[in-house]
């Protein structure tokens, strides 16, 4: 709810102020609002099923100003599957979950890949938008 609120009453201009400290565009505010004003139900029923891009859904859907019923209900659906799988693991796992060694050089291997992705998407978002930067302000 923080961060929908953030965005509802901050808005665009907020972004347009202080997005440039995070290497976000004008032109990058003008995708995420087409693609939202698209997609945006389906956006967070899918996002609140995603690991990390579940904390930051609620933001581009205040901003957005999406229907904040709407909002709340694929929040709901979305985080329902997400919570339950982590129910059902903890269930499962117990106590074993720190007795494994086999479960974790899994988990390990999983958490490393994640991070590698990580990694390597916030390298490729900081290196092109570093030059679309750089090529603006030289415009």
């Amino acid at each position: 709810m923080p961060a929908y609120w953030v965005g509802a009453k901050g808005g665009r201009p907020m972004v347009e102020r202080y997005g440039s400290m995070m290497l976000l565009s004008r032109r990058d505010l003008d995708l995420v609002d087409h693609f939202f004003s698209k997609y945006g139900s389906i956006t967070v029923l899918i996002g609140r099923m995603l690991p990390i891009v579940r904390t930051f859904i609620a933001f581009p859907a205040g901003v957005a100003k999406m229907n904040q019923l709407r909002f709340h209900l694929y929040t709901f659906i979305g985080s329902w599957p997400w919570c339950y799988a982590l129910a059902w693991v903890g269930m499962k796992l117990g106590a074993s979950w720190n007795t494994n060694p086999q479960f974790k050089a899994i988990f390990h291997r999983f958490h490393l890949a994640v991070e590698v992705v990580l990694v390597i998407g916030a390298v490729w978002f900081i290196t092109s938008h570093w030059k679309n930067r750089i090529r603006t302000e030289a415009a």
